[in-house]
C-alpha cells in the first residue's frame, strides 16, 4: 500500500494579484473576460484570425476555408454576440473581421477538436 505524503510546512502567504500588476507595470486592458467563457478566449481568437486572415484587396478571407458560403442557423442573441466581437475587433484591434469569419473560426476551434474516427468505424460497420 502506497504512503500518503502529508505537507505538515507552514502555509506560504498568497501573493496579491493588484502588487504584481503595479510591479510589472501592467494596465488594465479595458475587457472584463468571463472565466466561464469556454474553449476560446478573446486573445486566442484574436491570434487565430491574425495568423488566417489575408487581403488581396477589400475585406481580408480567412485563409484555409472555402469560398463556399454554407448557411447555418444562429439564434439571434448568438448572432449579436458575433457581431460585437467583430466590432470590438474592428475598433479596438484594427482587425477587419466580419461577424461570419468570427463564426467560422470559433466552429472550426470546437469542431476540431472532435475525434471522429469512432464516427467513421460505426459508419462502415453498419
Amino acid at each position: 500500500m502506497a504512503r500518503v505524503i502529508k505537507n505538515v510546512g507552514k502555509t506560504q502567504r498568497r501573493v496579491d494579484t493588484k502588487v504584481v500588476a503595479k510591479a510589472l507595470g501592467a494596465e488594465k486592458a479595458g475587457i472584463k473576460i468571463d472565466i466561464r467563457q469556454g474553449p476560446i478566449s478573446l486573445l486566442s481568437l484574436r491570434q487565430f484570425l491574425v495568423g488566417r486572415l489575408r487581403s488581396s484587396g477589400g475585406r481580408p478571407g480567412l485563409v484555409g476555408t472555402t469560398g463556399k458560403r454554407n448557411k447555418i442557423p444562429l439564434f439571434d442573441e448568438d448572432w449579436l454576440k458575433l457581431k460585437t466581437i467583430a466590432k470590438y475587433y474592428k475598433e479596438k484591434e484594427g482587425i477587419n473581421v466580419s461577424s461570419g469569419q468570427i463564426a467560422s473560426a470559433l466552429v472550426h476551434a470546437d469542431v476540431s477538436r472532435i475525434d471522429t474516427s469512432k464516427v467513421i468505424s460505426a459508419l462502415k460497420h453498419k
